[in-house]
């Protein structure tokens, strides 16, 4: 095969030592039916060569150009092994119950891909391959949502990701369609800003930006997280995701540099400001409690012996100012709380007198850093 025995996975399914390894691969995500068949739909969902990428980019002048002769050979070569009853591993695998995840999530989109082929048969193969790459990508970013970098730079998805939704945070509309709007922007091709999310801890920062990954992952939006020790790898990161058609986000947790640290220029580089254009389908989404991101004290306004006191200001509010939205979540006011603890109550079901929870709540508050949606969800679990 050329496009697709390269990958030495293949040799699983011929390989009676492997047999372990098939069924640890059904069990991590959870695929129900011939072993064989799952673990071959599987393999198809994630190798990535020319022609699946070419689909995944819905480039069809490649797609029935002459690459689509060779990959037909291939998956009919494997469309051969699918359907034959003689070959190894044709027994029907149960898996094991457990909690919802992203593997299982996969798993179930190889599931479905296996039952399909199944029904489409030896003839009908080929197609239905193709409108799999169409409809959901290929590899992991086809398949994931969530990424984070390994202490190489290595990019990995993240199996167990928050399913948290707009609804898990009350209030701030205004911030929220902000983000919103910009976002969908960004994943229409239109133009769209880097975001910046600042304000008091607790707010909901963090909360607005996973929701909006559950909300637009089937629109395209996928995450990366990257630490600021990391920042040195943005430059690969880039150049990995430049090619692929979706809409990545770098997402930046807590963001800050005290003034010794100067992890931050590699990131104004990669924002704007470097050599190489910066590609349109990505941003950076950053949450910090500070607006100006690199620590400024009053030794710097008085000039603190330094001769070009205004350019040292400037190179520390520079960061910031390559943000181009700028959303501010401030702390909520005791009436604004006390409405998020009575709406969390109601997601969580938790059934009180109004006066009983509000009172806890209150006393809830003193005991821990006053008003937030993170001390109101940390009553109600206190609750629960």
């Amino acid at each position: 095969m050329i496009l697709y025995g390269k990958n030495p996975e293949y040799t699983y399914l011929t390989d009676s030592d492997r047999f372990s390894d098939l069924l640890a691969l059904c069990q991590r995500y959870r695929m129900a039916g011939p072993i064989r068949q799952s673990a071959i739909a599987w393999l198809l969902l994630f190798d990535e060569n020319s022609f699946s990428l070419s689909c995944e980019r819905k480039d069809f002048a490649t797609i029935h150009g002459s690459l689509a002769s060779f990959a037909r050979a291939d998956l009919d070569e494997l469309a051969d092994l699918f359907f034959d009853s003689a070959a190894p591993y044709d027994l029907d695998f149960v898996p094991m119950e457990g909690a919802e995840d992203t593997d299982s999530q996969v798993g179930a989109i190889a599931t479905e891909l296996a039952a399909d082929l199944r029904t489409a048969g030896k003839d009908g193969f080929f197609e239905t391959i193709l409108s799999y790459y169409a409809r959901y990508g290929v590899g992991e970013f086809g398949l994931h949502r969530a990424f984070y970098l390994t202490e190489e730079g290595e990019i990995t998805p993240v199996s167990h990701f928050r399913t948290v939704t707009f609804d898990d945070l009350w209030g701030y509309d205004l911030q929220k369609q902000q983000v919103i709007d910009n976002t969908v922007a960004f994943l229409e091709g239109r133009g769209a800003n880097n975001m910046l999310l600042y304000g008091d801890a607790g707010t909901g920062k963090s909360t607005c930006i996973k929701a909006l990954l559950n909300r637009y992952f089937e629109s395209g939006l996928r995450m990366i997280q990257v630490q600021k020790y990391q920042f040195v790898h943005l430059s690969r990161v880039i150049d990995t995701i430049r090619r692929r058609n979706y809409s990545f986000a770098i997402y930046m947790d807590d963001l800050s540099f005290e003034d010794f640290e100067i992890e931050y220029k590699y990131l104004k580089a990669a924002i704007e400001g470097g050599l190489e254009e910066r590609p349109a389908n990505m941003l950076i989404f950053a949450t910090s409690n500070r607006r100006h991101l690199i620590k400024e004290t009053f030794n710097d306004r008085e000039g603190g012996g330094d001769i070009h006191r205004d350019e040292s200001i400037q190179e520390k509010i520079s960061l910031s100012d390559r943000f181009g939205l700028q959303v501010r979540f401030g702390k909520p006011a005791q009436d604004e709380y006390f409405e998020m603890v009575l709406h969390l109550a109601r997601l969580h079901g938790i059934e009180m007198d109004r006066k009983e929870l509000l009172d806890g709540a209150r006393t809830f508050s003193v005991r821990h850093s006053g008003f937030s949606g993170r001390i109101a969800m940390q009553y109600i679990l206190s609750l629960e």
